[in-house]
């Protein structure tokens, strides 16, 4: 039996680019160095900018730029994530003449005959799905929580030393404001670019979901366990991807575990720049990705086929229990959009 139709993963999602108008083998490749050279003139640009003020201001310490335990340092790693965002963008409009972010989800469009092949249309945010999975994703961690209270209470434990003043306040805002931005870039890039590129070349999902994981692991600087648990994470927001034909779960519990990790961190008095962490954390963070699929999947379930479908396009359970299809509301009788990755897990 085939693997990938053994866990119902489609590889029509990371097709995107293969299907557009126009595409050549070789611009994925073009799109993603020319990314990295956008990045880099971004990121350069913001640090000028930033040593300009720096500068003028006379704001103190150079050494608060890289401590992400003060605001500066903090501000600065976040932003430098963030500006691999548009960077992509802009990168997407030169190669493709389009913009990245509708290529978030997946439409699959197919004739009706059974000789038609699937095309990948790119579907955009699916924000309805998004608050959905950010609903699914808050109780799994708040659980976590809970078990690193109960195991190992000193990782959740508030620091009495903590001062309440403006500085904390300042970066638990920013922190709320700037996290689903940095977790929404990273997705893009690692599991929306890295995954569509390699789905232009390889037919099978697998290399899709497996070979952007070290790029996406090396991404980060932990001992060796935390580099474990990255790579699980990487792995199972990268077959959710697939499982979902978008990127919405994989936002989702992202930015849920970057708030969770970050608000911690800043309350109990951690230090942000460290790059180990308990053996009860690691075990927390590679478990929850895992149970959050859990739930993902079981929820998928129970709402029944098209359930991934835009609003307005979903097959309702008397058309597929009966096999009936009916037009969506407010439309004509059409092709419809094929729920593609219904079957076992």
């Amino acid at each position: 039996m085939n693997p990938s139709s053994a866990l119902s993963l489609s590889p029509t999602y990371v097709r995107q680019l293969h299907d557009l108008p126009g595409h050549r083998w070789y611009k994925p490749l073009l799109l993603t160095l020319l990314a990295a050279v956008y990045y880099l003139i971004l990121v350069v640009a913001v640090f000028l900018a930033f040593g300009i003020w720096w500068g003028i201001g006379g704001a103190g310490d150079l050494d608060a730029v890289s401590d992400m335990n003060t605001v500066t340092g903090l501000v600065i790693v976040l932003v430098s994530v963030i500006l691999m965002w548009p960077a992509l963008e802009l990168a997407m409009l030169s190669i493709y003449q389009r913009w990245f972010f509708p290529l978030a989800s997946v439409r699959v469009s197919a004739n009706r005959e059974e000789a038609a092949p699937i095309a990948a249309e790119p579907g955009g945010m699916r924000w309805h799905l998004l608050g959905r999975f950010l609903l699914l994703a808050l109780p799994v961690w708040a659980a976590g929580v809970v078990v690193l209270g109960i195991v190992s209470p000193e990782s959740v434990a508030l620091d009495p030393g903590t001062s309440w003043d403006s500085r904390l306040a300042l970066m638990l805002v920013l922190v709320l404001l700037l996290a689903p931005i940095q977790s929404m870039s990273e997705e893009l890039v690692f599991r929306g670019l890295a995954m569509n590129v390699i789905g232009s070349w390889l037919r099978s999902p697998w290399w899709a979901v497996l070979i952007p994981v070290p790029f996406f692991v090396f991404g980060h600087i932990y001992d060796v366990p935390g580099l474990i648990s990255i790579g699980v994470f990487a792995v199972v927001m990268g077959l959710l991807t697939l499982w979902t034909s978008g990127l919405e779960a994989a936002i989702a519990f992202h930015t849920v575990n970057n708030l969770f990790a970050f608000a911690l961190a800043i309350l109990t008095g951690a230090d942000l720049n460290a790059t180990d962490a308990p053996p009860a954390q690691v075990a927390v963070a590679i478990a929850a990705p895992i149970v959050f699929a859990l739930v993902v999947i079981l929820d998928g379930r129970r709402r029944g086929p098209g359930w991934r479908a835009p609003r307005g396009q979903r097959r309702s359970r008397r058309e597929a229990d009966s096999g009936e299809v009916l037009p969506p509301r407010g439309d004509v009788v059409g092709d419809l959009p094929e729920d593609h990755l219904g079957g076992g897990v």
